[in-house]
């Protein structure tokens, strides 16, 4: 039986020139890589993918303290409390994990250790394993999910709260992204990055970072297998999560919640 998904998919960013003129915006990205994970895997095939409605709302890349981006994290802000039908997926800082963390305001930071760039093995929590399973791409190491990287800054959260829970950890970033069920999934990683995507990104980013020594590792480090049509699987998962628990709970804990968003 065909299953309905609705997702609408904000950029609220534009690929490098390359990437652009080779494989559109990031929605376009974003729905090739939802539509081919659909199709290849057997409990997902029968999903049939709508962008022009939504049930589901996914954010493409948006960090900044400028006026457009404060009215979309109100936005947002506005969907997640008023819409609990409606689930959030975020990409990358900012109106990821960044605007739903908590309680302080300015939660994102450069990260003193490094930028973490290329392909990295991002550790997953027993929490988030233990509803999507172990990494069916990676064998060798199931609880390691690999994926493309571009970031110099890191999230800082002392403690999640309630009914939140932590995607992961590099050893560069602890926190790698946010899951609460059924609400919201958030991931610094690009499973809408290939290859060719991160690359062209990091000779566009670097011109004025980095030097040889650093742009050459970087390529290199772009150039390894990822587990990107995983990762896509579990946001169509958690897009098809039952919701019926947090309908149950969400009037108990909207109150709390609301204090902690005001906070950020």
């Amino acid at each position: 039986m065909t299953q309905n998904l609705r997702i609408a998919i904000l950029d609220c960013d534009t690929p490098v020139p390359n990437v652009y003129s080779d494989k559109g915006l990031y929605s376009d990205i974003f729905a090739s890589l939802l539509q081919s994970a659909a199709t290849k895997s057997p409990q997902l095939s029968a999903l049939k993918l709508d962008f022009s409605k939504f049930d589901s709302v996914l954010v493409a890349s948006a960090y900044d303290e400028v006026p457009w981006v404060i009215a979309l994290t109100d936005f947002c802000k506005e969907l997640y409390f008023s819409h609990p039908r409606i689930k959030l997926f975020g990409s990358y800082f900012g109106l990821g994990h960044g605007l739903f963390s908590p309680p302080k305001k300015n939660v994102v930071y450069p990260n003193s250790k490094s930028w973490g760039l290329g392909v990295h093995s991002i550790t997953l929590a027993p929490a988030f394993l233990s509803q999507f399973g172990p990494v069916t791409s990676n064998p060798l190491h199931p609880n390691q999910l690999r994926l493309q990287l571009v970031h110099g800054d890191h999230v800082d959260v002392s403690a999640l709260p309630d009914r939140f829970h932590t995607i992961g950890s590099t050893p560069q970033c602890a926190l790698q992204g946010i899951w609460k069920k059924g609400r919201l999934l958030t991931c610094q990683g690009h499973a809408e990055f290939d290859r060719f995507v991160n690359a062209e990104t990091v000779k566009v980013f670097g011109k004025l970072r980095w030097d040889e020594t650093i742009m050459g590792e970087a390529l290199k480090a772009v150039d390894a297998d990822d587990d990107s049509v995983w990762a896509a699987e579990v946001m169509l998962r958690f897009f098809l999560e039952d919701e019926q628990e947090e309908h149950v709970a969400v009037q108990r804990v909207l109150h709390a919640e609301e204090g902690v968003m005001a906070k950020l």
